[in-house]
């Protein structure tokens, strides 16, 4: 009803409220032509939320509902939404700025604000400011500052409170140095375990700490099921999830657990939002991500753990309050919290600009600060890209692109 009245939408509602797979199905019934594009910012959750749709309507993927990732495409010409990951859009707006034969675009899980988010959703606008007044755009995400974006967009806002069982705090009484992270998430793990019933989800920085974590449980749950009768309680099974895995391993970590079987399920920041891994009653959270961090002194981007903000904790701890009441062991102190950011910062305030200066001038805009941006970027940076790509011969001096860009 809403959309009838605006060409905006923002909406928020916690993990688990249906924002990924209800909704653009019951969008899906209100406009009865032209297809809806929804973007996730990772290959895993496009996969996860196409498939879960898909058997919603009782159909396979790549009929009504399908998805496309890098080097991966389920659609037919029957499909009517689409699950994309962000750059496919770019991609999508640069061979065609009119989106012909789309009537809505959603941005999921949009709190996370990766480059690639921004600039889809600067040139989605641009598109519907220009030749495209009809075009829907509508901005989901389960923790975010929402005033800020409607009035930006001029977007209405709808809330939905959802059904979330509340969620114990466990803080660490010290903090952990990060080097010894990966052994105090497993310490951590077997002690819930002990203590309390239900799946376990993990947060840890990066893959690395992962298959050390996994390691040192492995070898622990071993050592515990030499010594158990198996009359007791079957030893849980670890699970990594991660981006560079497999599919097939990403399937077999996010599967519900079988009847009298318990897993652990050691995840990337991949495992925030989107992912629904069904029994989750413990969240174990490390309080550390990898970040990609641009020097503009070198002009090279390299990788750094950080602490997370404020807002990354509470859609981790959301996770153990799908299906039942949960615990979450925040491994750093209540005194720490109080120094964590309340926002995690939009990467277009750190990131190499070259490639979506690239990606502007092929879409056919010479001066990117003349985007409809939700955060400007930065003159500076904008100007290191700009000089860049003139080496590079990749644009002309008037910002559009040449033949070899």
């Amino acid at each position: 009803s809403t959309l009838k009245e605006s060409a905006n939408l923002v909406v928020t509602a916690p993990p688990g409220a249906g924002k990924s797979t209800i909704l653009p199905l019951t969008l899906l019934g209100a406009t009865p032509q032209g297809k809806i594009l929804m973007l996730e910012p990772r290959r895993l959750a496009a996969r996860q939320i196409a498939e879960r749709m898909a058997s919603i309507l009782g159909e396979p993927v790549g009929k009504t509902v399908g998805y496309r990732v890098r080097f991966e495409n389920k659609v037919s010409s029957e499909t009517r939404i689409e699950v994309l990951t962000e750059g496919i859009l770019t991609r999508m707006l640069i061979h065609d700025a009119t989106l012909e034969g789309v009537s809505a675009v959603i941005f999921d899980e949009f709190h996370e604000r990766s480059i690639n988010s921004d600039l889809a959703l600067a040139l989605t606008r641009q598109a519907q400011e220009i030749i495209r007044p009809d075009l829907k755009i509508i901005i989901m995400s389960a923790t975010i500052d929402a005033s800020a974006i409607c009035e930006a967009l001029q977007a209405p806002l709808i809330e939905s409170e959802g059904r979330m069982f509340p969620v114990e705090t466990v803080y660490s009484e010290t903090d952990i140095a990060r080097y010894d992270i990966y052994k105090e998430v497993a310490a951590t793990i077997l002690k819930a375990a002990d203590r309390y019933e239900g799946d376990i989800l993990a947060f840890l920085p990066g893959q690395s700490e992962i298959l050390k974590c996994k390691e040192i449980l492995d070898a622990s749950l071993s050592r515990a099921a030499a010594s158990s009768s198996a009359a007791e309680l079957s030893v849980p099974q670890v699970y990594p999830l991660y981006g560079n895995l497999p599919p097939e391993k990403q399937r077999l970590a996010i599967a519900p657990s079988k009847e009298g079987e318990r897993k652990i399920v050691l995840a990337t920041p991949i495992a925030e939002t989107s992912l629904t891994i069904e029994g989750v009653r413990i969240v174990v959270d490390s309080g550390l991500c990898r970040k990609l961090v641009y020097d503009a002194r070198t002009g090279l981007s390299h990788l750094e753990t950080v602490t997370i903000s404020k807002d990354m904790a509470t859609q981790r701890k959301g996770r153990a309050g799908r299906v039942a009441e949960g615990i979450c062991y925040r491994l750093w102190t209540q005194t720490s919290e109080h120094l964590m950011e309340d926002q995690r910062r939009p990467e277009i305030e750190e990131a190499d600009l070259t490639p979506m200066v690239l990606d502007i001038a092929a879409f056919g805009e010479n001066n990117p600060q003349s985007l409809l941006w939700l955060t400007p970027p930065s003159s500076s940076n904008l100007l290191n890209a700009k000089e860049l790509l003139l080496s590079l011969e990749a644009i002309e001096p008037d910002g559009s692109i040449t033949p070899l860009g």
